[in-house]
């Protein structure tokens, strides 16, 4: 892979992720997740060390049973929103190596409802942390072809699930956190044509927890995304996402939780600006163009996401 491309692509937050999004926060995917706001998600240079930090806001305020949206309004909110903003850090131990630490925070996750005997839930808070590392399997710089296997460790901030004002557990949709450890994978596939200034490739991601202190589990989450990123101007680059989540349903006390799991794609266009040859600046969108739910569940309408990432060499002057 190109120095030039390592500088000018992005790095992906893909803990605080893909349910950082794509990290699964109880069933806060059914209110988008807070992944990251740009595309690199392959090795980072041996002793070079990348720093991304990115704010993403997101609102709901549809129910969906199956893939049609429901007409029960029994105990429905209006709507759900969310403000993150998360870290990634990123260490190129060898040129196959790379380790990977990524945090967030939800600035505010809010259930806002019409019922005026239901209490509107606000949470916030730390969402799951996650350290990854990341190895190439095979990487063909004449070729242009990378394919990196990443494994890691999810761990919560706290082990109690958040609560209202009043006491009471947060509904899934404002708690911040899984409150429970777990692990994740990934696997990247990656083909470059720098003459055509073009590149695509594909990233799945799975992703397992384990149950928190109330004996509650989140469903497990496999992502796939396609990307094709284009030089479309100087400094200038064009990107398209399709991205395809498959949740689990969670589970309580052994058993499966009703209105939890579904299937989600979502089609993302994003642009990038090189800042000086330096910094990184990225804005995306988010649209979900496919929605099939389990029970009656609030489902994400839009999200946007803006991000800032710069790589530094740490390597010894002579």
């Amino acid at each position: 892979m190109s120095i030039m491309w390592n500088k000018l692509l992005f790095g992906v937050l893909l803990s605080a992720l893909i349910c950082i999004a794509k990290d699964g926060m109880a069933q806060c995917c059914s209110t988008g997740s807070p992944v990251g706001a740009s595309t690199h998600v392959g090795l980072v240079n041996k002793k070079t060390a990348r720093a991304i930090t990115f704010y993403r806001h997101s609102f709901s305020d549809i129910y969906y049973k199956g893939s049609k949206p429901s007409d029960d309004e029994t105990d429905m909110s209006d709507n759900a929103h969310y403000d993150f903003t998360g870290i990634t850090l990123e260490y190129g131990l060898t040129h196959r190596i790379t380790l990977q630490a990524d945090a967030g925070y939800f600035i505010n996750k809010v259930v806002n409802f019409h019922n005026p005997a239901l209490t509107d839930h606000n949470g916030r808070g730390m969402a799951n942390g996650t350290f990854m590392l990341k190895y190439g399997l095979y990487v063909d710089p004449v070729r242009e072809v990378e394919i990196t296997a990443g494994v890691g460790f999810k761990f919560p901030f706290s082990r109690q699930p958040a609560t209202a004002e009043n006491g009471t557990l947060l509904q899934l949709d404002a708690r911040p956190s899984t409150n429970a450890f777990g692990v994740t994978g990934s696997l990247l596939l990656s083909k470059e044509f720098t003459q055509l200034t073009l590149r695509t490739f594909i990233l799945n991601r799975f992703e397992y927890n384990g149950f928190n202190v109330n004996d509650y589990q989140t469903g497990k989450l496999l992502t796939t995304s396609v990307f094709v990123s284009k030089k479309i101007a100087r400094r200038f680059f064009g990107i398209v996402q399709l991205r395809n989540e498959i949740h689990g349903r969670d589970v309580q006390d052994g058993e499966n939780e009703v209105n939890t799991g579904y299937h989600l794609m979502v089609f993302t266009p994003q642009i990038s600006y090189v800042v000086a040859g330096l910094w990184n600046v990225s804005l995306l969108y988010d649209v979900p163009v496919y929605k099939n739910y389990k029970g009656k569940q609030l489902t994400p309408q839009y999200s946007y996401a803006i991000s800032l990432s710069r790589d530094f060499s740490i390597r010894k002057a002579k």
